[in-house]
């Protein structure tokens, strides 16, 4: 894919690229490709798009990406809008047989919508599941003609030479399959089979906490502006946040993502550390759920989807070898407070198409690479793990009101000064996003 003989666009036989994830990191990425006109094909080892419950958030930059996808527009009318996010104690009984949602700590106002309700696009946060998001891409990817997606194929070899890479994957049936194309993406996850294969390490730390995200059906009595809130809590703390358009008094999907306490004390004193098995028990869910969940009692809910998770801070050692690229999860792991993981991802794909097409015009590849791989390491050793680790910390380190009274970035909420906050945020408005051509210069625009 570069002027170099090397580099040229393949025949028939070989694809431009391959890219192993069918989530919505590496459908992305081939919805962007296709509209440069370069082909893919997208290895998934799942045999549908995954359900469970998993990232909910995007904001920011991300929302230019989508636009510039062409699906920007769908995405935040399916979505809720939330304009900011508020910090609470733990929901109260009132006396009556109900619980309040709990009192406010601490209340970020990221915009206001215009008189005609909508928000200008990035200054607000649009929650959507992830899991509808990866549907409308895989949509629209396959719309181009130039996406295919080969389910249930799972990569157990890879090899790459001075010309391209070449896949084996196997089927459910145990049937393998070689592919070659001149690039390789690794979008295929936190357990990436393509990064095992490469050689290329994780380091970092992992969080002794597990957590918990469900997907609950639920009557609202109050739906609150903005409707997005962190439990602030040393055992029981949480996010919570509607999936989809809700209203008071009507039944919507929300999602509660909660932290498993590490242990459970009866009432001599004795503490017994629960498997996830013992986890993942209806009564056991339930029982934090009610921790969480204002309105009356018996509270009306369903759990209708349930997912338990491990939670890590892990940076590969590199994102690119070779021909082949790591992108997403597979690159780098962080916890989930504050929807800092699947945007960053999303950002890595832009950066990556960005990086593809530059090399349609370039005969240094290797140093365009690179640079993707550094850029893209930088941004989340400089931004995502400092703000993803202090976004969970904060939930959970201290009393309630001492937190809020002390820590600091609750005292610039109550501040108020917008140019203060402003300055706070700017990392994840200004350099969040990684603009390949602009680091690369003129030159190659022009060759």
């Amino acid at each position: 894919m570069g002027s170099s003989e090397a580099h040229a666009l393949p025949h028939d036989d070989v694809i431009p690229v391959i890219i192993v994830g069918a989530g919505p990191v590496g459908l992305l990425l081939a919805l962007r490709l296709a509209q440069s006109n370069i082909r893919s094909i997208v290895l998934e080892q799942e045999t549908t798009l995954g359900t469970a419950p998993r990232a909910i958030g995007y904001y920011g930059p991300v929302h230019n990406v989508f636009k510039e996808a062409g699906i920007y527009d769908q995405v935040a009318a399916e979505g809720m809008a939330s304009g900011g996010y508020v910090w609470r104690t733990l929901p109260t009984e009132d006396g009556k047989g109900t619980k309040t949602l709990g009192s406010i700590l601490g209340l970020n106002i990221m915009s206001r919508p215009d008189s005609d309700g909508q928000y200008n696009i990035c200054s607000y946060s649009i929650q959507l599941a992830q899991c509808r998001l990866a549907e409308i891409m895989l949509e629209e990817a396959t719309k181009t003609g130039l996406t295919e997606i080969i389910w249930g194929h799972r990569v157990t070899g890879l090899s790459q030479d001075e010309k391209g890479v070449t896949v084996t994957a196997v089927s459910g049936q145990g049937e393998a399959r070689n592919f070659r194309s001149l690039y390789l993406a690794g979008c295929d996850g936190g357990k990436s089979n393509v990064r095992k294969l490469l050689g290329i390490s994780l380091a970092g730390h992992s969080w002794p906490e597990r957590f918990i995200a469900t997907d609950v059906l639920r009557t609202a009595s109050v739906v609150a502006d903005p409707p997005v809130h962190f439990t602030v809590d040393p055992r029981y703390w949480a996010v919570v946040t509607p999936l989809e358009h809700v209203k008071p008094d009507t039944r919507g999907m929300w999602r509660y993502s909660m932290a498993v306490p590490a242990y459970e004390e009866a009432d001599d004193g004795s503490r017994t550390v629960l498997t996830d098995k013992q986890v993942l028990e209806p009564s056991y869910v339930d029982s934090l759920l009610l921790r969480q969940l204002d309105g009356p009692r018996p509270s009306d809910h369903t759990v209708v989807r349930k997912s338990l998770y491990k939670m890590h801070q892990l940076l590969a050692s590199t994102m690119h070898r070779g021909r082949c690229f790591l992108a997403g999860d597979a690159a780098h792991i962080n916890n989930p407070i504050g929807g800092l993981g699947l945007c960053t991802g999303l950002l890595d794909a832009d950066a990556l198409h960005q990086t593809l097409e530059i090399v349609r015009r370039t005969i240094d590849p290797e140093s365009v690479f690179s640079r993707y791989s550094a850029e893209r390491r930088r941004v989340f050793q400089n931004i995502i793990h400092p703000f993803s680790s202090a976004n969970k910390t904060r939930l959970h380190s201290a009393d309630p009101k001492d937190t809020a009274r002390e820590d600091w970035y609750f005292q610039a909420l109550r501040r108020g000064d917008a140019k203060e906050l402003e300055q706070i945020h700017a990392p994840l408005y200004d350099g969040w996003r990684t603009n390949m051509w602009d680091l690369l210069g003129a030159s190659v625009k022009d060759a």
